[in-house]
């Protein structure tokens, strides 16, 4: 059986960015996760052992994403995708979205994004 598990909106404050304002005075982020899991037989047994934490993943992202600045979203992405599936063995792939609402871009726009994907085949070449 194929399991997938969905974080969307995530919201935290951050001082990543190219420019010295946004890595000065911040603006908020959001982090949307989807994460496909090892191949388990059922989960009628109700027993967390075949799933992760859906807090814990929150938790580690936020937790990554605050450890340091970035200039670039793409950064941000693979740092917390490859933290993601270095904790959470139960993970096979993660794709990480991340978008900035308040990009120092001098049109209306709503956000800017990226997102970054990495299946644990590759872990190893990525590091």
């Amino acid at each position: 059986m194929l399991t997938s598990i969905n974080i969307t909106g995530l919201k935290t404050y951050g001082y990543h960015g190219l420019f010295d304002e946004e890595r000065t005075l911040g603006q908020k982020f959001t982090f949307d996760i989807a994460a496909k899991l090892q191949d388990v037989e059922t989960h009628r047994d109700d027993q967390l052992n075949s799933s992760v934490r859906y807090d814990a993943v929150v938790e580690e992202a936020i937790m990554i994403a605050g450890s340091s600045r970035f200039q670039t979203l793409e950064a941000l992405g693979e740092t917390i995708a490859l933290g993601l599936l270095g904790r959470f063995e139960l993970m096979e792939s993660v794709v990480v979205a991340v978008s900035k609402q308040s990009p120092p871009i001098p049109h209306t726009i709503d956000q800017v994004g990226v997102e970054v994907s990495i299946r644990r085949c590759e872990l190893t070449q990525a590091q």
